[in-house]
């Protein structure tokens, strides 16, 4: 395996991997056999699955499992977490109690990677008891599942993706943006389940062409969101080898929502895509096509022709832009995504803007995340996906390496907005320590009318999600003290504007966290943590944290 993965590093990359990623894939690699050599139990069983929103998981499995007897591995974990805040509720200084809260969770990963399925999935449930009687706004339990599947169900042919997740979500853009778990203040449970299966075929080296269906769903525990599912059509055609020099591409699509509170809506998109390849290196690329959305947009434009111009440039297998500038029914529209890596760092910037809605965002993936960073770093040592996700994972077990989330707060809002959004990342690995500093800026604005999201504001306040304007980074390092003890720290701000109200909230996260790994499968963490923040409403306060926190964590 280690020679193997040398020959993939030097294909991937010119340079060769750095001492500390050699090391920390080595404890990564550790992690992995363990993970390897965990219970084993045969597809089939999972049939009786007890998480229901892990149905396109489960159900890929019970499919694909009498076809090609493929294992699946389960690794049982627990954790037991004993917490003093002086706030636990996150309310006004006035208002604030103190406690000591307990938690307790047990949880279990489900991992499959064989050539015709890969499916990785993680549930787990957290257990809160207080020293007191638990006061409002706190939690006496959650729960958290991630589960994604891909299989190759006929060659060449028939394929399916799914996912699900269930997790507790900040849904304001006033209010706490990092939840401790036990507070629900300013949080919803989220659940949300996508399957899609598609065709797929190449005619030689001429053209290759998809047609896919997908279905999807958002639900949560709050009742003045409406709960919802999706029905999308989408085919795509696009050139083969053969068009070297001019390639082109198709995509058209039809989505049809159907929104408990908002009632039925459509969306149709479609697009043809030009490339001109100057040099091996540079290529000059348009397209054309027309976006259709049904939402009542009082009056402005829900429909028309788009296009674009722009390039993309690749100098290198570590680097890579692609720009470019259009109109679409809304106006101007522009389009960036730099990437450059190297042996111990990668950089990424990103710009977009898209008409959109929270149900959309929710089931779309954070773009930057201490997972996805630290993925890109792990590329050329792991270069089978689900073999670097194990690596990263194991990594961050190992490490305590804090979480970064670079996006903006998805706010809890049944309208159409324009999204506008620019997010950055840099992440730094090296023989004793990592370090990754994100930023992000959301221009939000809404499309569809306020009556939507009546229940959802303050009545004296309608305007106030209208238009909104966040700024946020984060840094968190990590520094090896030991071969089993590690420090970590983070530090994070945001600011949300009401551009339409005037009302500005800020947020801010500190922590300081000590781990150490105690034995192969027993780690435990100290921490201390200071949070504090303004609510941009009428009369709001500001609230503070400070808690201290030891956790053991234990993995069968």
């Amino acid at each position: 395996m280690r020679s193997r993965n040398r020959c993939a590093s030097s294909r991937a990359a010119p340079t060769s991997t750095s001492s500390t990623t050699r090391r920390a894939n080595s404890r990564a690699s550790k992690k992995r056999m363990t993970i390897t050599m965990a219970k084993r139990v045969r597809a089939p069983a999972m049939g009786a699955t007890t998480l229901p929103m892990a149905a396109p998981a489960a159900l890929l499995a019970m499919l694909w499992a009498p076809h090609a007897g493929a294992e699946i591995k389960v690794t049982p974990a627990v954790d037991l977490r004993a917490t003093y805040s002086d706030n636990v509720s996150l309310t006004s200084d006035e208002l604030a109690r103190g406690q000591f809260v307990t938690e307790l969770s047990p949880s279990v990963a489900i991992v499959s990677n064989t050539p015709r399925l890969k499916l990785h999935a993680r549930a787990a449930v957290h257990m809160y008891a207080y020293s007191g009687e638990r006061v409002s706004g706190t939690n006496s339990s959650s729960r958290d599942l991630s589960a994604d599947a891909r299989a190759n169900l006929i060659d060449e042919l028939l394929y399916f993706d799914g996912n699900a997740t269930i997790g507790q979500r900040s849904v304001s853009a006033f209010g706490p943006q990092s939840g401790n778990g036990y507070s629900d203040a300013k949080r919803d449970e989220v659940r949300t389940w996508r399957a899609s299966p598609y065709l797929r075929r190449r005619f030689g080296n001429l053209a290759s062409a998809e047609a896919r269906y997908t279905r999807d769903s958002v639900q949560t525990s709050n009742a003045a969101f409406g709960n919802s599912t999706s029905n999308t059509a989408a085919v795509t055609l696009a050139s083969g080898p053969t068009f070297r020099t001019v390639g082109w591409g198709f995509q058209a699509s039809r989505q049809e929502i159907d929104d408990s509170l908002r009632g039925d809506s459509r969306v149709d998109t479609s697009a043809l895509n030009l490339r001109l390849r100057v040099t091996n290196e540079f290529s000059l690329k348009a397209s054309g096509g027309y976006d259709r959305y049904d939402y009542d947009g009082e009056g402005g434009e829900t429909a028309g022709s788009s296009r674009s111009v722009g390039f993309i440039w690749t100098p290198s297998l570590r680097t890579s832009i692609d720009a470019s500038i259009g109109k679409r029914f809304y106006g101007d529209s522009y389009s960036l995504s730099a990437l450059h890596r190297s042996r111990n760092t990668t950089w990424n910037i990103t710009y977009n803007d898209a008409v959109t809605t929270a149900r959309e965002q929710f089931l779309l993936p954070a773009p930057i995340t201490t997972f996805s960073i630290l993925e890109r770093l792990f590329i050329a040592t792991y270069p089978d996906p689900v073999e670097r996700r194990l690596a990263v994972e194991a990594y961050m077990r190992a490490t305590g390496v804090p979480i970064v989330q670079g996006q903006a707060t998805n706010v809890l809002t049944n309208r159409f907005l324009l999204q506008k959004t620019l997010q950055a990342s840099v992440g730094l690995i090296g023989s004793r320590s990592s370090a990754i500093l994100s930023f992000n800026a959301t221009e939000r604005t809404a499309l569809s009318p306020q009556r939507a999201d009546s229940a959802l504001l303050p009545p004296s306040l309608p305007s106030l999600n209208d238009d909104l304007r966040t700024v946020g980074a984060t840094l968190a390092a990590t520094y090896r003290l030991s071969p089993r003890s590690n420090v970590n720290a983070s530090l994070g701000k945001t600011r949300t504007e009401s551009l339409t109200t005037g009302f500005t909230g800020d947020q801010s996260l500190m922590s300081l966290a000590l781990t150490r790994q105690f034995q192969r499968s027993i780690r435990g963490i100290v921490e201390v943590r200071h949070q504090r923040g303004t609510a941009a409403i009428p009369g709001g306060n500001e609230y503070r944290e400070n808690s201290i926190s030891a956790s053991l964590s234990y993995q069968l």
